[in-house]
């Protein structure tokens, strides 16, 4: 009897731990998103245009920039050496199976399921958001100019929720990378988690 109240009792400490690192581990890699002032969406992170933002390293060669108002997210992505760039953004409730995916490179789609099962593309079927995409540079031998970044402006309608899991993959015109790399990870990926709600203006 005292060995099994001793084995119960090393469970519930076991499990409280663990839960308890869960959410730590969340917090940890919580982002507040700040409010700011709208943006161009011209594919260029002017530094005076996202000074209200909050800036994080997705990786040594990758930083992301969030802010919103009372109507949008903005969202950019920059690279440290521009580039051909195709990215998904990725999207999802905290106890959602589904998760919505916003595509952009020389086009423009979005698609929503479950991670494993997506639906096929249909393409400039985006609604509620926009991004700045690869301009072709020469139609006849189809080559692109490069990115300095990616920029998206997103209707917080759309998004469905107020705290969000968000990850990305990112290609510059060789292996997807998966990113964050430092997140809290969750069916199969990692994330941040990103906080639409309080805050204010940065100074």
């Amino acid at each position: 009897m005292i060995k099994q109240t001793v084995f119960i009792l090393l469970g519930s400490v076991f499990l409280f731990r663990f839960v308890g690192s869960s959410t730590d581990r969340r917090e940890a890699f919580s982002v507040q998103v700040p409010m700011g002032k709208h943006i161009l969406i011209d594919g260029k992170v002017d530094e005076k245009e996202w000074a209200d933002a909050k800036q994080i390293q997705a990786s040594p060669a990758t930083s992301l920039y969030f802010k919103r108002d009372n109507a949008y997210l903005y969202l950019a992505v920059k690279p440290s050496t521009p580039a051909r760039l195709s990215i998904d953004l990725y999207f999802r409730g905290s106890e959602a199976e589904k998760v919505l995916d916003l595509h952009a490179s020389a086009k423009l789609g979005e698609r929503e399921g479950p991670l494993d099962r997506w639906p096929s593309w249909v393409w400039w079927n985006n609604r509620g958001w926009t991004a700045n995409v690869v301009r072709p540079d020469s139609f006849e031998e189809r080559n692109f100019l490069p990115d300095e970044a990616k920029e998206f402006q997103i209707e917080l309608g759309k998004l469905k929720a107020k705290t969000l899991r968000f990850s990305l993959d990112i290609d510059t015109g060789g292996e997807v990378q998966r990113l964050p790399q430092e997140g809290y990870e969750e069916v199969g990926r990692k994330w941040l988690v990103l906080r639409l709600v309080g805050g204010s203006h940065r100074k």
